[in-house]
């Protein structure tokens, strides 16, 4: 049977708290990129949406985790990282940051950065 109305699985960045922080960035073998957001803030919502973009690219998906934080929820996260202003990346691999990137990015170099730091990482 059809469904012509297709039920495509929804991927998007997981949702990083303090809670879950060390099980799924700390003690990852995979890169992670995790973008620190508020809800308040519009460019967040651009970073977002390409955040969203980049989860659904089928050759990224096995590399590297993305992931995003509400700064207002998870406050200690934000201030582990000196999160000053938002939006603002940090790529981080083996429980080391390795760079972080703050403001909004335009979807063809955010994709090519984090395609870079994958493959970086891949040849350590």
């Amino acid at each position: 049977m059809f469904n012509f109305f297709g039920s495509k699985k929804k991927v998007k960045p997981i949702e990083i708290t303090s809670q879950n922080f060390n099980e799924l960035v700390y003690n990852s073998d995979k890169p992670v990129v995790i973008d620190f957001y508020a809800t308040w803030c519009q460019p967040c919502q651009v970073m977002i949406s390409l955040m969203n973009r980049m989860s659904k690219e089928e050759d990224l998906q096995e590399k590297i985790t993305l992931g995003v934080t509400d700064i207002d929820k998870n406050p200690e996260l934000a201030r582990h990282f000196g999160i000053k202003s938002v939006p603002t990346l940090i790529f981080i691999h083996n429980q080391k940051v390795y760079e972080r990137q703050n403001g909004l990015l335009p979807y063809p170099i955010l994709k090519s950065k984090i395609e870079d730091f994958a493959m970086s990482v891949k040849n350590e």
